[in-house]
C-alpha cells in the first residue's frame, strides 16, 4: 500500500525533482522532503519564481487553457511562499 502511494507521487515529479526523493519508502517522508525543499521561504526560492513570473509568456504548442493553469500554479507557488504580487496598471 505505502509503495503504491510513493509509486503515484513519484509519477508526477519531474525526472531532475523525482532524484531528491528516489529512496524514500513513506509518502509522508516524500511529502517533507519536497515541501522542504520546494514551499520553503528562501531568497533563492523567492527569486526562481519571481524569474518564472517575469518570463512567463503564451507559447503557441499549448492551448490556453493549459497557458491559464500553469500560470495559476505559478501564482499559488508564489502566496505559499508569501509573495505579494503587486499589479501595475496603466491608466
Amino acid at each position: 500500500m505505502y509503495q503504491i502511494a510513493c509509486d503515484i507521487i513519484r509519477s508526477c515529479l519531474t525526472q531532475d525533482i523525482k532524484y531528491f526523493v528516489m529512496k524514500e519508502i513513506s509518502a509522508k517522508k516524500i511529502w517533507e522532503v519536497l515541501e522542504s525543499k520546494y514551499l520553503t521561504k528562501s531568497i533563492d526560492n523567492h527569486l526562481h519564481l519571481k524569474r518564472r513570473l517575469h518570463h512567463f509568456h503564451l507559447k503557441n504548442i499549448i492551448s490556453t487553457g493549459e497557458h491559464i493553469n500553469n500560470y495559476m500554479k505559478l501564482l499559488v507557488d508564489l502566496v505559499n511562499v508569501n509573495k505579494v504580487i503587486k499589479v501595475r496598471t496603466r491608466l
